[in-house]
């Protein structure tokens, strides 16, 4: 089975200078158990101070109800680069500042169980603080679905 069959895989940000700030896509997590979320930080990426990233959960698209803590884990190294695709060490986090340094053109990977989302607040929103001084940036979700198939039901408004 293929694992766009088994998983659902939802776009969520494709931002060409997050400088602003800016909120990502909201998903509905009700028919899903948890997610892992690929955030892929451009070459543009710069700044004496990363963009802090939180997540939120709402009872509603775009609603920011409750701070969630996430697990995160990041690339070894630029992508196209050797231990581009070797992870760090698992870190939890409500509000990850992500270090300029540390994470241009980079790949960090954020997850959730959907265990830990408050009873009526199905929604997920990502936030990126306007902390950067400029970068490009990009988020896809990759969700775990309750049912047989992952490609029969959105989870976006």
């Amino acid at each position: 089975m293929r694992l766009s069959e088994t998983m659902k895989k939802v776009p969520m940000l494709a931002s060409a200078n997050i400088n602003a700030g800016v909120d990502s896509d909201s998903i509905n997590m009700k028919n899903y158990h948890g997610a892992s979320f690929d955030f892929t930080f451009g070459p543009s990426y710069a700044g004496a101070a990363g963009a802090v990233i939180k997540l939120f959960s709402g009872a509603a698209a775009g609603t920011k109800t409750t701070a969630l803590p996430f697990n995160y884990r990041y690339g070894g190294a630029a992508i196209k680069s050797a231990n581009a695709d070797v992870l760090s060490v698992e870190g939890t986090s409500e509000a990850l500042t992500c270090a300029t340094a540390t994470f241009v053109s980079r790949l960090l990977t954020i997850e959730i169980d959907s265990a830990s989302i408050p009873e009526g607040e199905p929604y997920l929103t990502f936030e990126i603080g306007a902390e950067a001084d400029a970068g490009e940036l990009t988020i896809v979700g990759h969700l775990v679905p309750r049912y047989s198939s992952a490609a029969e039901i959105t989870c976006l408004v």
